[in-house]
């Protein structure tokens, strides 16, 4: 196997303690020619080998530690998402001890002090990415002191990859509250008002919505009864996205537009959480409407890739079925 394969991006670093030895070793040596005292002698010996056996006990331990790195499928914006890293010592011969993993800016993210020959071990490391669309993760090193301190080698254990971060999900409270400024469609992230007429009237069970409490029919049987109602419609609902900014390069009219998606992701998310049919429309971007909430990608997706433009750009393409909450930096209107 070739050098740069087993040992990827490798660095060599000389430790302060490692330098005192060298010079320490010259010293002996100097000592040991000039006087021919066979202790001296044998005193360097052991010293050189010493600095022999570190080196290839490092160089093994740092070849042989491989990793596989695990990233959730549903990453979001300001959200620590957990990512899993495996490591492993495929070395037969030498346990490896003292392993440091560090990230690009060299902090570190976790340490293994003790890792057995053909030992795994799993570690949960929490990531925060800032914002949303594209964003690089990695690369992360593996640095390696021991066994005797005189070098810190290094090399890179997971190699940089690009992670879709989906848009900032705002909690129901501020998600209402519309402080990107402009008015707020009074649909665009509750569902209340689309039920229609009763189908049944049963007991009430944990989890359902005080709401649904027919009070009327709970003081007669004096117990609570919940109604059931059929939806109204089954029309699918559209959230349209227009990106174009008169200042694309605005920093205010930025932090809007970032805004405005957060509220559109949030309402995707909680609409197909209720099992409401949902389609999405960025621009010239059309997806389809869903119903399940694993197919929520669909819908995310283009909203983590968005990017604003300016208003010399293409208005949203008009949808000719279902309800459109049309949403755009200084107010959302439903139609």
């Amino acid at each position: 196997m070739a050098f740069t394969s087993a040992f990827p991006g490798f660095r060599l670093r000389l430790t302060r303690w490692g330098s005192a030895y060298l010079v320490a070793c010259i010293v002996l040596g100097l000592a040991a020619v000039n006087t021919g005292n066979n202790a001296l002698m044998a005193l360097l010996g052991l010293a050189l080998g010493s600095y022999v056996m570190s080196g290839t006990w490092s160089r093994q331990i740092l070849g042989a530690i491989e990793a596989s790195v695990e990233i959730p499928s549903d990453v979001y914006a300001e959200r620590p998402a957990v990512v899993d890293v495996e490591l492993t010592n495929t070395s037969s011969i030498f346990p490896a001890y003292g392993l440091v993993i560090r990230n690009a800016a060299g902090d570190s993210v976790f340490k293994e002090y003790s890792l057995a020959t053909g030992q795994r071990r799993r570690h949960s490391v929490e990531v925060v990415f800032p914002h949303r669309g594209w964003n690089e993760l990695g690369p992360w090193r593996l640095e390696v002191l021991l066994p005797l301190g005189f070098f810190l080698k290094s090399k890179i254990l997971v190699a940089s990859r690009q992670v879709l971060v989906y848009p900032r999900l705002l909690p129901a409270s501020r998600a209402s509250a519309r402080r990107g400024g402009g008015r707020r469609s009074p649909d665009a992230l509750e569902s209340r008002g689309r039920e229609g007429e009763v189908t049944q009237l049963r007991d009430f069970h944990e989890g359902d919505e005080m709401r649904a409490i027919h009070w009327k029919q709970t003081a007669r049987q004096q117990h609570l009864v919940v109604v059931e109602r059929q939806k109204t419609t089954e029309r699918p609902v559209f959230f349209v996205v227009d990106p174009r900014l008169e200042d694309p390069a605005d920093a205010d009219q930025l932090e809007r537009f970032e805004r405005l998606v957060s509220e559109v992701a949030t309402g995707v998310v909680q609409r197909l959480g209720e099992g409401i049919r949902v389609g999405l429309v960025v621009g010239k971007h059309v997806v389809p409407p869903v119903r399940s909430v694993r197919r929520a990608p669909m819908l995310l997706r283009p909203l983590a890739e968005v990017k604003p433009v300016s208003t010399s750009g293409e208005a949203p393409v008009t949808v000719d079925s279902g309800r459109a909450i049309f949403f755009k930096v200084g107010g959302a209107d439903s139609r």
